[in-house]
């Protein structure tokens, strides 16, 4: 009888340990992931020294905002008064990214990935390490939209880091981009937000088509699976996998997104309401996405170490 207990506890024991050891080693993994954003050689040509660009806080614009993309999208502001995460800022900023020119305009691209890192925080502390993640890469993109010079072909242009396009012509001619090796360009940092922007679209997607009694850890490890799983290591996408099954069940997330929290009757429209809107955001994400690939393809970086 004593062997019989002795070998259930044991394992119930590895039961529990072996999960919160992975978990435990995808946080290691996080913590010596997060200091690349630091490194900088400032003797490098038009290479800025970085500094402090890792606090999370959003940077302002270079001289004014620009005209072109914005838009203002208030009809459903409404929804989710008081929350920090409001989802028709995400909406309000990815379409106002894109120029009738389509292009993609930096700091309108950084500003909707503001609001999605509200949004990644929103689900629980058990996925926090991305949103850190994405927050140092964020600031790196900024660091370097407001240290670079132009170079003499800019100098009429204004700003190198305006828009996408205009990015990765300044650090391919300024010898910024390595091809071979990694490295702190902003070609490369944004590549990493990139794949994981393909990451929250397909959830997001899947998320507004899902059904009751969905689990939104499956939908977000196939969208994860799909996106981000081919650039990471085996052990890497264990530890995600165990993340992900801590994430909200399907009427938390609505709640999170759609602010339903009314009367039991009023619940079926403001779901209604908020699927629309989801729907709505994640043609804005598609859209930027698109022409982001497009982008990347073009310059043969898709495969930036």
């Amino acid at each position: 009888m004593n062997t019989v207990s002795k070998a259930m506890g044991s394992a119930r024991f590895y039961k529990f340990f072996i999960p919160v050891a992975v978990f435990a080693v995808l946080l290691y993994l996080a913590s010596l992931r997060l200091p690349e954003s630091h490194r900088w050689d400032c003797n490098a040509v038009g290479a800025p020294c970085l500094r402090n660009h890792i606090s999370g806080e959003p940077a302002g614009d270079v001289g004014s905002r620009p005209a072109e993309g914005a838009v203002e999208s208030t009809e459903h502001s409404r929804l989710c008064r008081g929350r920090d995460f409001q989802i028709h800022r995400v909406l309000t900023a990815f379409n106002s990214a894109v120029t009738g020119e389509r292009e993609i305009l930096l700091e309108r691209y950084l500003e909707g990935w503001d609001e999605l890192v509200k949004f990644l925080e929103s689900l629980g502390t058990v996925i926090g390490f991305i949103s850190q993640e994405v927050k140092g890469k964020l600031g790196l993109v900024r660091e370097l939209r407001r240290g670079a010079p132009a170079t003499e072909e800019e100098e009429e242009g204004g700003d190198p880091y305006r828009t996408l396009r205009s990015m990765m012509a300044h650090e391919l001619r300024a010898g910024l981009v390595d091809f071979r090796r990694q490295s702190l360009s902003g070609c490369r940092t944004l590549l990493r937000l990139h794949r994981a922007l393909h990451w929250l679209q397909l959830f997001l997607r899947a998320v507004g088509r899902s059904s009751a009694g969905d689990s939104m850890g499956a939908l977000c490890s196939v969208a994860y699976n799909q996106a981000l799983a081919p650039y990471h290591s085996w052990l890497l996408r264990q530890a995600v996998g165990v993340a992900l099954v801590a994430l909200p069940d399907r009427a938390e997330f609505f709640r999170i997104v759609c602010g339903v929290e009314e009367a039991e009757e009023e619940k079926g429209e403001r779901e209604r309401e908020g699927r629309q809107l989801l729907e709505r955001t994640v043609l804005a994400i598609t859209r930027v996405y698109n022409i982001t690939q497009e982008a990347y393809q073009a310059n043969g970086m898709l495969d930036l170490p």
